[in-house]
């Protein structure tokens, strides 16, 4: 096809509807010489061409002609094969075919990192055009850490994550509307079994509506395809065989402590040779495909020793329930899960914010603690329960009054020793109407229900 065709067609693209996402809800300056390149990065399949659909669209409401956004996907194989001014070509067939587009248009490239000498030409454009560049790219070859590098400062970086809980109850039409502490009985039994449903279902937006073996089919699928695109790919780690072999386990494995020597022995034990490090470097492949990430104890994360002992954390708790055997993940890691993801929402471009497991002598695990990694401080105490016995005060002497000494009690133990008064204590099923407050002799912590802590509520300052 002639460039000139592609182009027009490009142009001629109209935005396929969506459902608005807020994590997607991005600002660009007007276009400008030496503006900055905005990057949107993130796990394959979660969104990213259509928060730059999203973002089309906000400009072409504002005003902006449509001839001046020129979107245009590399992935597109009738632009193939590329040649070493295939993006020069490109950009210069579209200013003759709209020329005022020199005076400032937008430029918004999927998969540029397909093309050869990319970043030398997006710096080039960047600084010699009036443009707003703005680029997506699957993670093996559009990395958040490679950026600062290629683009020598000039770029920020946007990170995109599977549906939040609050887009899942929008994808799926339910009411998440009310104010907090004030949900009418129907709403909040409609978001507690939505919540249940999240767990199940995960974030991924091509899986909301399918059947569950549709899903399971697809998201496995999802697995494979980082691993082979994303990972092997860019790092030639592994073979093939143990990198979807351990990837498969550590998935299985989210929420809880991950030892790569037991899974050497595992893979020596099939008569594949592998070692200690190529497994410790393939499971940083996997972080920085946003597959999985690692969460270290808060004091050993000071010390930075890539060896030592971690927990790990799908990407999302649907996929790691679709590449585990049945009954194999249970409810309480998916939870988990669902929460840290959510943390790295709100936390994980402040890279001061740390997220971190707690542990001490007197205090077996709290599950996360957020903090400042450079000055050793922790600021916030977090704990994860399916259930800690407060729905039901007559039980406080059985199971759950068990539970939920230990749940209590970790959290109150963590407060003492870091010197915070506050905690959060995160429940799945627990039939509380709304934050309660939980009076200790470190502080105070306060119990949330699952759904409201997922969808930005149950602060200290909402608790009764």
């Amino acid at each position: 096809m002639m460039m000139s065709s592609l182009i027009a067609e490009y142009l001629d693209f109209r935005i396929p509807p969506y459902v608005l996402r807020p994590q997607a809800d991005i600002t660009v300056p007007a276009p400008a010489r030496n503006n900055v390149i905005t990057t949107i990065t993130g796990v394959r399949r979660c969104g990213k061409t259509y928060a730059m659909y999203q973002l089309m669209d906000r400009l072409l409401k504002s005003g902006v002609p449509r001839s001046h956004l020129f979107h245009f996907s590399f992935d597109d194989e009738r632009i193939m094969p590329f040649e070493d001014h295939t993006l020069a070509n490109l950009l210069d067939e579209y200013y003759r075919m709209v020329p005022d587009a020199v005076n400032g248009c937008y430029l918004l490239f999927d998969e540029i990192q397909e093309a050869p000498y990319w970043t030398n030409f997006v710096r080039r454009v960047a600084e010699q055009h009036n443009v707003t560049i703005v680029l997506t790219g699957s993670s093996s070859k559009l990395l958040s850490s490679d950026i600062p590098t290629n683009f020598r400062g000039r770029s920020l970086s946007r990170e995109m994550w599977p549906l939040s809980f609050a887009e899942y109850c929008a994808f799926q039409n339910v009411t998440s509307d009310g104010v907090a502490g004030a949900y009418s009985p129907a709403t909040r039994r409609g978001l507690q079994n939505a919540l249940g449903s999240y767990l199940d279902v995960g974030g991924f937006p091509a899986v909301q509506h399918m059947v569950t073996l549709d899903r399971m089919r697809l998201l496995q699928g999802y697995a494979d395809e980082i691993v082979i695109k994303d990972v092997l790919e860019r790092f030639n780690t592994a073979s093939l065989r143990t990198a979807a072999r351990f990837s498969r386990t550590a998935l299985r494995s989210t929420g809880l402590k991950f030892s790569v020597n037991a899974q050497v022995k595992s893979i020596r034990g099939t008569g594949t040779p592998i070692s200690a490090d190529k497994l410790y470097a393939l499971l940083d492949d996997f972080e920085d495909a946003h597959l999985l990430f690692k969460v270290r104890d808060f004091t050993l994360s000071l010390k930075e020793n890539p060896k030592s002992s971690c927990k790990v954390y799908s990407v999302d708790p649907g996929l790691s329930l679709a590449v585990a055997p049945a009954s194999h993940l249970d409810i309480g890691q998916r939870l988990e899960t669902a929460v840290f993801v959510e943390l790295k929402r709100r936390y994980g471009e402040n890279r001061d914010n740390v997220i971190s497991t707690y542990s001490a002598a007197n205090c077996p695990e709290v599950d996360f603690v957020i903090g400042d990694i450079a000055n050793g401080e922790p600021y916030q105490l977090i704990q994860v329960a399916v259930s800690a016995g407060l729905g039901d005060s007559s039980d406080a002497g059985g199971q759950s009054g068990k539970k939920y000494r230990s749940e209590v009690g970790n959290l109150a133990a963590a407060m003492g020793n870091t010197g915070l008064r506050t905690g959060t204590l995160i429940v799945l099923n627990d039939a509380l109407d709304g934050p309660r407050r939980i009076a200790v002799d470190s502080g105070v912590i306060t119990a949330v229900p699952a759904w409201q802590w997922m969808l930005g509520e149950g602060s200290e300052a909402d608790a009764d």
